[in-house]
């Protein structure tokens, strides 16, 4: 009795096998004997299962017409045309994919699928949207052309008479491509053109007007005195003006090495005395270590930080013992930067053998400064301590810093 009860389903499950098999052979030769897409096919979402080429094409270009780009901002307006990218939905090799999906060289294979597809097992294939990359970036370049404004910086600049001169900064503008690249990026994936909105960002000047307008005072300065007519005082003009008219910003290092460059004849430095090894002999650019140390102390006396500083081997002619700078280009430097939330400006005056470095800044950081060295002699050199001390209104010492530790040889 079991026995018969397997046999007989066996033949039921044997005849609705070849009833579904029937089935789906007799509708792969009406889809095609009509060449229509078989059932339960989808494009990009949409149904287009048993509709022609033709049919299927019509749907899905309804659904998703290739538009212009439209952009505006403010009283602007550009249109991007979609045939000037490219831009192309590829409808046509989609549909022909939806139709060939039941229709492959493999008979077995397009027997499963037309069986899932028949047991309501849709099958989606993506529209793949392209442009041309190179097309769409000249476009891009024609609005940013006429949208991009560069921020222009504030100046600050003392004139010889002394008059302190100003211009005011201005904001710039720049339209935000990597926002509007992804935006239509977005909408060509998404087979959906819109408006778009241009973003456009504020551009905004390093140096403002607020922070020109806040230099209104001498913080320190400091002179020295030079032989005018000689290779030397040459050197010394060259290298004052090189180091002059310097604007710091808050947190800004100087660096005399790096604004002067190579003291050497293609710079316009001669060849003039320099300490070298404890000893006076030619070199090129003699005489810069006199400017270093002008502005140095000048430095020193605005309360700007001292990063770097070196003595010579000898005490300078120019300076007291433990205010002198040398520099050398490549091996030791000045170095000093502004510790304010204000800017300082460098200015130097070179003239009638005379160099004077002032250091410009607000008023509001100017701090009662005074220089103080202690000498140590021994039998071969002198050690010389700087500090900078701080006066309070009544000239009492609030604070009292270390600037430099300098040894001399003894002649």
């Amino acid at each position: 009795m079991r026995n018969n009860k397997k046999i007989i389903n066996k033949i039921i499950y044997l005849a609705m096998s070849i009833l579904i098999l029937l089935n789906v052979v007799g509708i792969g030769i009406k889809d095609n004997i009509n060449k229509k897409i078989h059932s339960n096919i989808l494009i990009e979402n949409i149904n287009v299962g048993k509709l022609t080429e033709e049919e299927a094409i019509n749907k899905l270009k309804k659904t998703y017409p290739i538009k212009d780009f439209i952009i505006v901002y403010n009283d602007k307006k550009w249109i991007i045309k979609a045939k000037n990218l490219d831009l192309n939905y590829n409808i046509e090799n989609s549909v022909k994919e939806a139709i060939k999906y039941t229709r492959s060289e493999s008979k077995l294979e397009n027997i499963k699928r037309k069986a899932k597809l028949n047991t309501k097992k849709p099958y989606n294939i993506k529209l793949k949207a392209t442009y041309n990359e190179t097309k769409l970036s000249k476009e891009l370049e024609v609005i940013c052309k006429e949208i991009n404004v560069n921020a222009v910086d504030a100046t600050f600049h003392v004139e010889l008479s002394g008059e302190l001169k100003r211009t005011e900064s201005k904001e710039g503008k720049q339209v935000d491509l990597s926002r509007l690249k992804e935006d239509i990026y977005n909408m060509i994936n998404k087979k959906k053109i819109e408006t778009i909105n241009l973003s456009v960002l504020t551009l905004y000047p390093k140096i403002s007007t607020k922070q020109v307008e806040s230099i209104n005072s001498i913080l320190g300065q400091f002179s020295t005195s030079f032989n005018d007519s000689t290779s030397r005082g040459s050197n010394i003009h060259v290298a004052g003006e090189s180091t002059s008219d310097v604007l710091l910003m808050p947190g800004d290092t100087f660096s005399y090495n790096k604004i002067t460059g190579a003291r050497n004849w293609v710079n316009g430095y001669k060849s003039a005395p320099i300490i070298v090894g404890g000893k006076v002999v030619n070199g090129e650019g003699g005489g810069v270590c006199q400017v270093s140390t002008t502005i140095y102390n000048a430095a020193l006396l605005s309360g700007l930080t001292i990063d770097e500083v070196h003595n010579h081997s000898l005490p300078s002619r120019y300076a007291p013992r433990g205010r002198d700078a040398t520099v050398s280009y490549g091996y030791t430097d000045l170095k000093f930067s502004n510790p304010f939330t204000h800017p300082v400006y460098i200015k130097n005056i070179v003239k009638n053998g005379a160099i004077t470095s002032k250091i410009y800044g607000c008023s509001s950081d100017k701090e009662r400064i005074i220089i103080k060295m202690e000498e140590e002699y021994t039998k071969d050199k002198i050690t010389v301590q700087t500090y900078r001390l701080y006066l309070d209104e009544e000239h009492n010492i609030i604070r009292k810093e270390l600037v430099n530790k300098s040894i001399y040889k003894r002649k």
